[in-house]
């Protein structure tokens, strides 16, 4: 999942309406259920293997209309307790070795249900291992880690279940662990038996922190305008995130020349495409609340931000240019992204802002 940049100059707004209707009367709806499914919580597979004396817990889903709780309740049960035993919560407990059947039914319609496997075998995972304990990656970096699986027995279900903490930072699967972006996350491995051993990874997935610098009073900042785009409207929002009155004065070039301008008639000569840039100075306070992270991202009908003699290019909600190297960000506050890598020296000349190799 992405999150959006929350622009230096520029903030959306989305204002959503619902329409109620009037005269309904809540009359008892007809209850159809269309489908019972169960599967093992832990794996998601509708066949479960358990050491003796072990637990599983079943997730179970009921679709069904109206769409209501109460509508959703089923009933547990247990083709052979001899062998596993469930509760009315769906928890299974493994109690002979041998194979039974758990059938999950609707109690709105007994004629809807759906079928467990449950397999109990005697032997029972011991020891997991794990040949790494901590990683360090970059954005789309993949690394295995091997799982070591010791049991009592040759029969013994030594499936490991891998998951990751966060998957906004990495993702893993069958102990192939990919860095999505830079954060931390911690990888776990995890018996599948009911004996409940786990195992972890501490993943660093390496990144810079930028954000405003501490003694930042004010930003100066270059914005060049695309040709296309709404530029008028862009301005405004600059205008609005800087806190600018019409009379304050602006820099704008205007057909390749400096000139200052009041607010009111750069707004002109904007509407007008006439002028394609503006440098204006940002109060830090103002850029902090705006979500200003020292890069100044711009909105859509912005070319290029200047700040500090760094032309950034290219921008997007996910990356900006500075010359000819790309740097993919997400954003972890209001006022601070993380630039996937360690390139804290690539922006130490701005000196609006700080860059620190994974301050997270």
């Amino acid at each position: 999942m992405k999150k959006v940049m929350k622009s230096a100059v520029v903030t959306f707004a989305l204002a959503l309406s619902l329409s109620l209707g009037f005269g309904v009367t809540a009359d008892a709806a007809k209850v159809t259920v269309k489908k019972v499914s169960s599967v093992d919580k832990l794996t998601g597979k509708k066949t479960i293997t358990l050491a003796k004396g072990k637990s599983a817990k079943l997730k179970t889903t009921v679709t069904v209309t109206p769409n209501k709780a109460a509508n959703k309740k089923v009933t547990y049960k247990s083709k052979n307790t001899a062998i596993a035993k469930v509760t009315a919560s769906g928890k299974i407990t493994a109690k002979k070795v041998g194979t039974t059947k758990i059938v999950v039914t609707s109690k709105k319609n007994t004629k809807k249900s759906a079928k467990v496997t449950v397999k109990v075998v005697k032997a029972k995972v011991k020891k997991v291992t794990l040949d790494k304990t901590e990683v360090s990656l970059v954005a789309g970096a993949t690394e295995k880690v091997k799982a070591t699986v010791k049991a009592s027995g040759k029969k013994a279900n030594k499936t490991i279940k891998w998951t990751s903490s966060d998957e906004t930072v990495a993702t893993v699967k069958g102990g192939v662990i990919t860095a999505v972006a830079a954060g931390k996350a911690t990888i776990t491995a995890q018996t599948t038996d009911g004996t409940n051993i786990k195992k972890s990874v501490k993943v660093l997935v390496k990144g810079t922190e930028i954000k405003l610098a501490e003694d930042a009073k004010e930003i100066t900042t270059t914005i060049t305008f695309k040709k296309d785009g709404k530029i008028a409207d862009d301005f405004e929002a600059i205008v609005k995130a800087a806190g600018l009155e019409d009379k304050t004065e602006v820099e704008l070039t205007v057909n390749g020349k400096k000139v200052k301008k009041s607010v009111a008639e750069a707004r002109k000569l904007i509407k007008d495409k006439k002028a394609t840039s503006v440098k204006l100075t940002i109060a830090a306070a103002e850029a902090k609340k705006y979500g200003v992270v020292g890069t100044l991202l711009a909105p859509v009908a912005v070319e290029s931000v200047e700040v500090d003699g760094v032309k950034f290019t290219e921008i997007t909600a996910s990356s900006f240019k500075i010359g000819t190297k790309t740097y993919t960000y997400h954003v972890i506050s209001k006022d601070t992204i993380v630039v996937d890598d360690h390139v804290a020296d690539d922006f130490k000349n701005i000196k609006a802002i700080t860059a620190v190799n994974n301050a997270f």
